[in-house]
């Protein structure tokens, strides 16, 4: 057992019980190399695993935001029609390319000849829908009557506060074509919706609309 009141050099250890005059006492000395080395290993991959984790976390956010901007594009993703033509054949002059929702304009009485898609306005519970925008009066009795042979119809007219002025199914004919006839309270521009009346995915196909309008 070491002496500390010895002269002579001597080796001590960490935790080492030493002989101070005729005391016993246990020497605390700065730990070794080897254990500073493991507190510096441990402190470096303590940083690693930090550091990991904080890449790990800005990558995933990243790859969230991204997901979600792809579904709120995909959702709002509203195309224009491709071919919108008139019923003579000429092409339709507000044809539009934007992805930015806009309804497109209609023309009174002059029938189109379009194509419901995938492509258009998803509704909430399945199916899609097209937007179109017309110009009525006060005093106006609007008509509206829209046709197709691959899908069952539905047409709404909708005021500029996205209320609904009127809708129709089934027209009076006996077929699944709709006809749409509503009185016009207040001067503005309306959105004349072309849906089918099944909301499912394959509800889709070309269809004509005509909508005309007189004074009272």
């Amino acid at each position: 057992m070491p002496n500390l009141n010895s002269t002579q050099p001597q080796t001590f250890y960490f935790g080492q019980k030493c002989l101070m005059g005729d005391q016993q006492v246990t020497q605390a000395f700065p730990p070794s190399d080897s254990a500073l080395h493991r507190i510096e290993l441990l402190f470096f991959f303590y940083l690693l695993i930090a550091l990991s984790f904080k890449i790990f976390y800005h990558a995933y956010r990243l790859f969230v935001r991204h997901q979600c901007i792809q579904a709120l594009e995909k959702l709002f993703q509203l195309n224009a029609p491709r071919q919108a033509v008139w019923i003579d054949g000429n092409l339709n002059p507000a044809t539009v390319t934007s992805r930015v929702y806009e309804p497109i304009p209609l023309p009174i009485s002059q029938p189109i000849a379009d194509t419901l898609s995938p492509g258009d306005i998803p509704l909430g519970q399945g199916g899609f829908a097209r937007d179109y925008k017309v110009s009525l009066t006060v005093g106006d009795q609007a008509v509206i009557e829209l046709k197709s042979e691959r899908f069952d119809t539905f047409v709404s007219l909708l005021a500029s506060d996205g209320s609904t002025v009127g809708e129709n199914d089934d027209g009076p004919d006996g077929t699944t074509n709709s006809l749409l006839v509503v009185s016009i309270f207040k001067t503005g521009i309306y959105t004349v919706r072309v849906r089918a009346s099944n909301k499912a995915q394959e509800a889709v196909g070309p269809f004509t609309l005509f909508v005309t309008h007189c004074s009272r």
